[in-house]
């Protein structure tokens, strides 16, 4: 009897390649409000084409057309600390984060401030470990790839008025200050302000005025 041939050698494995790195984006857009018919629908729209005109790269988060929850859970609060985030939504938004050169806000300034959909994407996004560390003597932003914010508002009330006696809530304290100590670069307000006041012209030209002005920067 021959002797049994012996089982071929497998050829050795290919070394894994490793993951490709995730493509940077030129803006992130981040749209919070809930009616599709509204005036700030179409300063969306306005970005949107702005971004488009430059040749820019850009996505756009959608809170509520995302079902986005901005209320923290018990859950998500008893591991803040670890920086951990389970919501497939918040894991996306990390990631777009992550990736982009610059960021655009476009939201209605409600009670001199940002709508609470907009507050529970910073409290339940902007995690430690992800956007920012302790130090003991402030927070040490992780976002800096993010080197400009621009915020395009909305408000019943002037915009100068919202600056000086209203606490300038929007420039002053979001961009100022939150984005600053999340490591972002500098922030910029583009508000139309009495809104109320302002006539069918006024608002298309507003528009006009955000669609250049979007695409000059990108």
């Amino acid at each position: 009897m021959e002797p049994e041939a012996a089982p071929a050698t497998a050829p050795a494995a290919a070394p894994a390649a490793a993951p490709a790195a995730a493509t940077p984006l030129d803006a992130l857009v981040v749209y919070c409000h809930p009616w599709e018919g509204s005036y700030t629908h179409a300063v969306l729209e306005a970005v949107e084409r702005g971004l488009g005109r430059s040749g820019a790269s850009f996505e756009v988060i959608d809170l509520y057309g995302d079902g986005f929850s901005p209320a923290m859970s018990a859950a998500e609060l008893a591991h803040y600390s670890t920086g951990e985030a389970t919501d497939p939504l918040v894991l996306r938004y990390q990631g777009l984060l992550a990736r982009c050169r610059r960021l655009v806000l476009v939201f209605p300034v409600w009670w001199n401030d940002v709508p609470a959909m907009l507050r529970g994407f910073l409290d339940r996004v902007m995690l430690p470990g992800f956007s920012w560390e302790a130090t003991g003597a402030g927070l040490a932003g992780k976002l800096q790839n993010i080197g400009r914010v621009d915020a395009y508002t909305t408000s019943s009330n002037p915009t100068d008025y919202m600056r000086e006696r209203l606490g300038d809530g929007i420039q002053g304290t979001l961009l100022d200050a939150t984005f600053w100590q999340l490591g972002c670069g500098a922030g910029t307000w583009h508000n139309l302000g009495g809104m109320d006041a302002t006539d069918e012209g006024e608002r298309r030209r507003w528009l006009t005025e955000v669609e250049k002005e979007v695409a000059a920067q990108a």
